[in-house]
């Protein structure tokens, strides 16, 4: 009994992590399952579409470099926030939600219009021997490849929400531990840089607003992967486009309104996700995304003496 008393917070604490994890495999399944399907019936017999990026870039043909590149920004991510404990399961619990919500979005999209192959010489090995549902564990753990989903691009989508986690979450505590190296080994030259540089301005309750150094740099990572997405004519430009765009809109929409979730607690959805942010308080109560509830200080106004009713103007 001791036992389940002990554990019952810390599972109370991990269940919307856990939820959203779930929340991403279905997703993440089913667009599998759909990527199958839409592959089958893409147009392989016509030329690939007209496209201004594949005129510009020249052609790449080593693919498999987009799959590497979107490893290294996930195990960055992992590396930059994972030891974070105040913050890494607000990050994760979002990153798990928001890459889910993408993954349906790109099920309809690439299952309601196939377009052209854009990767020359690209052949797919899905097969007609099993249905869909089974091939979608074969692309799932990569053995089986496709080149028909193309609109929208998943890869893009990878490598976005990866910036998006540096620029929303990140305050500059990534130099932390470059700082304590720096003094262990009994370096006391102080350096002074520009405060924009090494950190983000916050705004009044705590979460940053600007981007800075480290953020330039993995928004430039992310957009040299585009460029190599289109290069390599894993995809069109246009699917780089919206994949991006999309992935902006949509995390920023949630993350807004997550800002004023206590304001539609009235609503079912609203306490839904109430739960799932873990975040208490009433409709006055500002909400930080990287530190939940954030009680309002009062203000004191000086007081107004009246002394008569005509001292009272409106």
């Amino acid at each position: 009994m001791v036992f389940i008393c002990v554990t019952c917070p810390c599972i109370k604490k991990y269940l919307p992590l856990l939820s959203s994890i779930i929340f991403f495999i279905i997703l993440f399944y089913t667009n599998a399952v759909v990527t199958t399907i839409a592959d089958r019936i893409a147009p392989y017999y016509q030329p690939a579409l007209p496209d201004i990026g594949h005129k510009i870039l020249p052609y790449w043909s080593y693919y498999q470099i987009n799959n590497y590149l979107i490893i290294i920004g996930y195990v960055f991510v992992f590396i930059r926030f994972l030891p974070q404990s105040d913050i890494r399961i607000t990050v994760f619990r979002r990153w798990f939600f928001v890459q889910g919500l993408m993954f349906g979005m790109r099920s309809v999209s690439i299952f309601v219009t196939s377009l052209t192959v854009p990767q020359p010489g690209c052949v797919t090995n899905i097969t007609e021997l099993a249905t869909p549902a089974v091939e979608a564990f074969y692309v799932i753990f990569a053995l089986r490849s496709t080149c028909g989903d193309v609109l929208f691009s998943g890869h893009t989508v990878a490598f976005t929400i990866c910036a998006l986690c540096w620029t929303t979450y990140a305050r500059g505590e990534e130099y932390r531990p470059f700082v304590f190296i720096y003094r262990k080994c009994g370096c006391t030259r102080e350096f002074h840089f520009p405060e924009w540089l090494i950190r983000p301005k916050l705004d009044a309750v705590g979460d940053p607003m600007t981007l800075y150094l480290t953020t330039y740099i993995v928004w430039s990572y992310s957009v040299a992967g585009y460029l190599i997405i289109i290069a390599t004519r894993f995809h069109y430009t246009v699917d780089v486009f919206l994949g991006c765009l999309l992935t902006v809109l949509t995390w920023y929409t949630y993350h807004s309104y997550v800002k004023r979730l206590l304001e539609k607690r009235r609503f079912l959805i609203a306490r839904i996700f109430v739960w799932f942010e873990g975040l208490e308080g009433d409709a006055s109560t500002s909400i930080s995304l990287l530190n939940g509830p954030v009680p309002n200080q009062p203000t004191e106004l000086p007081p107004v003496a009246v002394v008569s009713a005509g001292d009272a103007r409106f």
